[in-house]
């Protein structure tokens, strides 16, 4: 036993009756698993986790789950509205926010040659608010505007502001911006130079942009309700306190199934949007 433990990290070596000698294959696998090993003690030291206390209560979450199945069906009366509210948060927010980013992207791309210092300070003031989560930030909103819808679709719209924004004026310094400098050579303004040259070339990428942040909202969305913002969040943290599993198994296959459907209406959208 101890002879096959050895030789998994040490290849043998073989002499065959015409004296040649052959060695096996050197194999990385066992000394990976080791690292990897190594790797999750000192993750588990580092952070506090209490490795054996782990795998003795691991298996109560697969009793939960076992508690979820059947859902209660007779829960979806009250769970209808809940859903209906994130998928509106997140699509109000979603438009709401790239509406607004649809313009100023073209202001803070470099290639019109703009107010420098607006420039530089939006894009900082951009960066700051991206290391905010959706959930801060609808903390936050809660705060100021009470427990609500409406304080998770704003927190929606500013992410989905700075995302958006992002993308499109990167994606625009990409352009050829042949098109845009012969239209301004006419006299023509420079809404019309941007409707008539770059728009066309970015709207295919702007809805895209769009769908990717509703698909990414629905999801977080669903825990918005944490902290009061409305939504199906606030049935998952009930239920979760109340026990009430097969209420929360229903929510949870409302939820997979809602955003399989959105996603692939996203894929389709898409697909429309490159083939025109």
């Amino acid at each position: 036993m101890l002879e096959d433990i050895v030789h998994i990290f040490f290849p043998r070596t073989y002499t065959l009756g015409n004296g040649k000698t052959i060695r096996e294959k050197f194999n990385i696998i066992p000394y990976l698993v080791i690292v990897f090993a190594i790797f999750v003690f000192f993750c588990a030291y580092f952070t506090g986790t209490n490795l054996p206390l782990l795998a003795e209560r691991g298996w109560n979450f697969f009793d939960i789950l076992h508690k979820m199945i059947p859902p209660n069906w007779g829960y979806w009366d009250t769970m209808q509205k809940a859903m209906l509210d994130t998928i509106n948060m997140s699509l109000l927010g979603s438009v709401f926010g790239c509406a607004i980013a649809l313009p100023v992207s073209f202001y803070l791309s470099s290639n019109f040659k703009l107010n420098k210092t607006y420039l530089v300070t939006h894009r900082f003031a951009l960066s700051l608010l991206r290391t905010l989560p959706t959930l801060v930030l609808a903390s936050f909103l809660r705060m100021v505007l009470g427990i609500g819808a409406l304080a998770g679709t704003l927190a929606i719209s500013v992410f989905s502001y700075t995302i958006c924004v992002k993308m499109m004026y990167e994606y625009i310094e990409t352009l050829d911006m042949g098109a845009y400098e012969a239209l301004e050579s006419t006299g023509a303004s420079r809404f019309r130079c941007i409707w008539g040259a770059v728009w066309p070339q970015v709207k295919g990428f702007f809805f895209s942009t769009f769908l990717y942040c509703f698909e990414s909202n629905v999801k977080s969305a669903a825990i918005l309700g944490y902290v009061g913002a409305g939504g199906i969040g606030l049935n998952i943290s009930g239920q979760l306190t109340l026990r009430k599993y097969d209420n929360l198994g229903l929510v949870l296959i409302s939820m997979t199934l809602t955003i399989m459907i959105l996603e692939a209406v996203a894929r389709y959208a898409r697909r429309k949007l490159v083939t025109g």
